[in-house]
This record gives structure tokens, sequence and C-alpha cells, in this order.
């Protein structure tokens, strides 16, 4: 189990590579482009699962899961990992330093008012 998310992201990039979701034919735009469209999708995979009460009930993927010695996830815990992969997938393949990303940013965010100014 990996423990530093840089290496994790390192990790998640090398299997997407295994299987097959990095062509080598593909520019950075049209990885960018499916990474985009991919990310999207999960997020409305979380959304659906919301809508129709499912969240916390066990993914499609349970069975499987136990059938492999692994804690099955429920909807919620699947599409936030599935999201979160795909954005390490794209750090990865970018050279971002993700870690250091992540601390930059939420410095940032402290810094900010009251839902960014927003009235709602």
């Amino acid at each position: 189990m990996i423990t530093d998310i840089n290496e994790f992201a390192q990790a998640v990039h090398e299997n997407a590579i295994e299987k097959g979701f990095h062509p080598t034919d593909e520019s950075e735009d049209q990885f960018i482009a499916n990474q985009c469209n991919n990310m999207h999708a999960e997020i409305t995979e979380l959304w659906d699962a919301f809508r129709s009460g499912m969240l916390r009930h066990h993914c499609d993927k349970a069975v499987k899961m136990r059938e492999l010695g692994l804690n099955p996830l429920d909807c919620a815990q699947e599409e936030l990992a599935d999201i979160i992969i795909r954005a390490l997938d794209v750090s990865e393949r970018f050279g971002i330093n993700i870690v250091e990303a992540l601390n930059i940013k939420h410095e940032y965010n402290k810094t900010r008012p009251y839902k960014h100014g927003k009235k709602n």
C-alpha cells in the first residue's frame, strides 16, 4: 500500500498506461480532452448515485472486490476514488508535484473570504 500521494500518482499513471488508457500516439491535447471527459463521467456517476439514493449502497463491483479479498466500496467511495485517481493520472502525466500543488492551493484557499465572497 502506498502512503505518499506522489508515489500513488506514479502508480496510478503506470497502471493506466499498462491498461491501455494512454495510447502512444495520443497528443497532449487529446489526453487532456479524454481525461476531462472521464473525470466528468465519474462526477456524473457520483451525482447519479446520489439522485437514485444509492450513495451508501455497495457499488456494482462489490462482489468482485469481495472475491479479491478487498473490502467492498459503496458508490460514494468508489466514485470519489475514481475522480481522484483520474486527477492523479493527469498530474503524473504533466509532471506535477501534486503534494506541493495541493499545499499551495490549500494555503491560498485559507486566505479567501467566506464562500469566496459569493452570497450563495
